[in-house]
């Protein structure tokens, strides 16, 4: 068995090890303040499961190819707590930031989000981890200075790089750009 073990370690472990930190399983997130915003995204209203979201997104990057619009970073706009809220009754927009001159057209929606005051959490990993890397670091955030997450949060996801905006304050709301 101790003949063994070397074997086991190159051929099994070391590549699992290497495949997890590639995809940021060993990274940490930051977290900063400041005043971030002025984004113009488009989007298409989501409910249920926010692991589902990716097919709405699909939906969106589809209709913007048809359109022309060349899209951005992912945006996620969730407005809804998974731990609070029934499966069935979680809500988001998710879509993709655009440019000031794009025009998009039925069934895309477009909102805008204001410069405001957030927390940011920032990590650069596989989806599959920084989710939840990010938000338990704004969770420990709101812990740590005795307050709650306030909804909603904005994900911008960019090249590996997830982004999560918190509102320092539960009476920032977004302004909705009916066109």
């Amino acid at each position: 068995m101790k003949k063994q073990l070397p074997y086991f370690l190159i051929a099994f472990l070391l590549p699992v090890t290497a495949m997890l930190w590639w995809w940021g399983l060993f990274s940490t997130t930051t977290l900063q303040s400041g005043e971030y915003g002025g984004y113009r995204y488009v989007y298409l209203d989501a409910q249920g499961l926010y692991s589902k979201l990716m097919k709405t997104q699909n939906e969106v990057s589809f209709q913007l190819k048809l359109q022309g619009i060349v899209p951005g970073s992912e945006v996620t706009l969730v407005m809804t707590d998974p731990r609070t809220t029934p499966q069935d009754k979680l809500l988001a927009r998710t879509g993709f930031l655009i440019s000031a001159d794009a025009e998009p057209k039925a069934p895309l929606k477009v909102d805008t989000i204001a410069k405001r005051e957030v927390v940011v959490a920032e990590i650069k990993a596989h989806p599959l981890f920084a989710y939840g890397k990010a938000y338990s670091a704004l969770l420990d955030y709101t812990k740590e200075h005795k307050t709650t997450l306030h909804l909603p949060t904005l994900e911008i996801y960019d090249h590996s790089v997830l982004r999560v905006e918190m509102p320092l304050t539960s009476d920032q709301v977004t302004e909705v750009d009916t066109r």
